[in-house]
């Protein structure tokens, strides 16, 4: 699983979490040491979730005084890192030669 972000004159660095992804994992290793010291230099940051990722309860939220994107019931996903993922792929598989282990295709990541 890799967790990345964007905003109008940012981008987080890529992060690598590895197991099955749950809201602790979400938490401890992008929210936390990422987002939130992205978000402290904003003034008006709304912050807007990927329909996949796990429930993260509101309480951390509203303790780190995140506003969030509401997601109507019956939205289409219109989130804007579809497209940056799409087109990262795609550079990915322009590499001659493909990784052969997950230390390698992180690696290759990290260059892209």
């Amino acid at each position: 699983m890799v967790w990345g972000g964007i905003g109008y004159y940012f981008h987080t660095p890529l992060v690598r979490i590895t197991g099955t992804l749950n809201s602790q994992r979400y938490i401890s290793n992008a929210l936390e040491p990422v987002l939130l010291s992205y978000l402290q230099g904003l003034v008006t940051a709304i912050f807007q979730q990927g329909k996949t990722l796990p429930h993260v309860s509101q309480r951390f939220y509203v303790n780190h005084q995140i506003e969030l994107l509401p997601w109507p019931a019956r939205s289409s996903d219109v989130s804007p890192i579809k497209n940056l993922w799409s087109m990262f792929a795609q550079r990915l598989t322009q590499i001659p030669s493909p990784a052969t282990t997950l230390d390698q295709l992180w690696q290759r990541v990290e260059t892209v």
